[in-house]
């Protein structure tokens, strides 16, 4: 699966072309910050300044995210690339976790901390 914030990274740094950020943030309504965090994919954006990338653009906001682009897979880590293959690439395709298991691992390893006193 492909991140959502890496094709909006690449569809803002193509429209930019030689521009600075700066220049861009001015025509576009938005701060220089917020153009360097999407560039970066550090950005989380909201559905406001996707509206207003939409706006600038002349866009519908599928063209934001474009899918006519190079593939890059991540891994359970924040915008790691995966590592190994076979690997789950996003958190939510690795097994879910209950409560309850988490809770029993946890008591079973505060009982072993008392026992090595």
């Amino acid at each position: 699966m492909v991140h959502l914030r890496y094709r909006l990274a690449n569809y803002v740094r193509s429209r930019r072309g030689e521009a600075t950020q700066r220049a861009f943030a001015r025509k576009l309504g938005v701060a220089q910050s917020t153009i360097m965090r999407i560039e970066n994919e550090d950005q989380n954006v909201t559905l406001q300044t996707l509206e207003q990338l939409c706006r600038a653009f002349r866009v519908d906001v599928a063209d934001l995210f474009p899918t006519d682009m190079p593939v890059r897979h991540y891994s359970a880590a924040k915008n790691e690339p995966a590592g190994q293959p076979g690997q789950p690439a996003m958190i939510h395709e690795q097994p879910a976790r209950t409560l309850r298991s988490d809770k029993a691992q946890s008591r079973q390893g505060v009982g072993e901390i008392k026992k090595k006193k």
